[in-house]
């Protein structure tokens, strides 16, 4: 039933955000943490997310933006494992809540104060965006869309937007599983609930793939923004809970 409940939640979280790029882990976190519980949480969507984004890599190949990655990918390695190292040491919630708040108020800013609040992304920027936000992800699970504000700002869309957070992500996981098995947090039983979640990941993303190709830039956006809501919500009732 356990395998059967996680692949289930893999197929329709991870569909739902290869259209939107990105937030399956976010929106997964608070029913992970109810159902196996919050120690559990970081690893198990660790693995599945590292089973889901080949996948992803694979079929966006040809849309990765390289230069995003040559400063984004050193910052998201060290980030991990700084990451992976502190889950045992920090206690999360505040940083989950400011990360729900930082997508909600940058959606809220999107509809109301674009001109005013939008923000120019170069280069080198991608460096302290990687190392923070794949700290934050190590210590806690998932951060879900928020490379996506910078992502956006900079000028990737659609599927250049995917391909380069798959890559960056992919070598992310790896480097948080490796360092999650070196400070002894991995055990046989996540291990199986990653891989039921992560079986189920990879047949969602097969499915969104021929509905991304329909969506214009518009629509695109659109959708990327309210999961972004929904993500933010997300991870600030999981502070609550």
């Amino acid at each position: 039933m356990s395998f059967i409940l996680l692949f289930t939640c893999g197929v329709i979280a991870w569909c739902f955000s290869t259209i939107v790029a990105g937030g399956a882990a976010t929106i997964l976190m608070p029913i992970i943490s109810l159902w196996l519980g919050a120690n559990l949480t970081a690893p198990v969507i660790s693995i599945a997310a590292l089973l889901a984004n080949p996948s992803r890599v694979y079929i966006f190949r040809n849309d990765i933006d390289w230069q995003v990655i040559r400063y984004m990918l050193p910052g998201s390695i060290l980030g991990s494992i700084c990451g992976a190292w502190s889950i045992s040491q920090i206690d999360a919630t505040v940083i989950q809540f400011i990360i729900g708040s930082f997508l909600i108020l940058y959606v809220v800013q999107q509809f109301y104060f674009t001109e005013r609040l939008n923000f120019r992304v170069v280069l080198p920027i991608f460096f302290p965006v990687g190392f923070i936000i794949s700290y934050l992800s190590g210590l806690i699970g998932a951060t879900g869309p928020a490379h996506n504000p910078f992502l956006v700002n900079y000028g990737l869309i659609k599927e250049k937007m995917i391909a380069t957070k798959s890559l960056n992500s992919l070598i992310m996981q790896l480097t948080k599983l490796i360092s999650y098995g070196s400070f002894g947090i991995l055990t046989m039983q996540i291990g199986y609930y990653g891989l039921s979640l992560g079986l189920g990941a990879i047949l969602g993303v097969i499915i969104a793939k021929s509905y991304l190709c329909r969506l214009d830039a518009l629509q695109f956006k659109k959708y990327a923004l309210f999961f972004m809501l929904i993500s933010g919500i997300s991870l600030i009732l999981k502070t609550m809970v």
